[in-house]
């Protein structure tokens, strides 16, 4: 499956990213996105899966840095 991820980051001026993924997108998860560590607080489907394909929109916290 690959999933179409939409990332918002609350809160900070980057623009976020629609991101392709083989892997679902969880919370508490990191994600690095155009340079900024973020760690996800929300997901959502935005459609239902059509094929091969899902739609997922995920928004996200600005952090430091990743969990050592």
């Amino acid at each position: 499956m690959i999933y179409k991820v939409s990332y918002v980051i609350v809160g900070n001026p980057h623009p976020g990213a629609i991101v392709n993924q083989e892997k679902m997108p969880k919370i508490g998860e990191t994600v690095k996105i155009g340079g900024v560590w973020c760690i996800v607080t929300e997901t959502k489907d935005l459609l239902p899966p059509h094929g091969d394909f899902a739609y997922i929109h995920v928004t996200c916290q600005a952090i430091n840095a990743p969990p050592v």
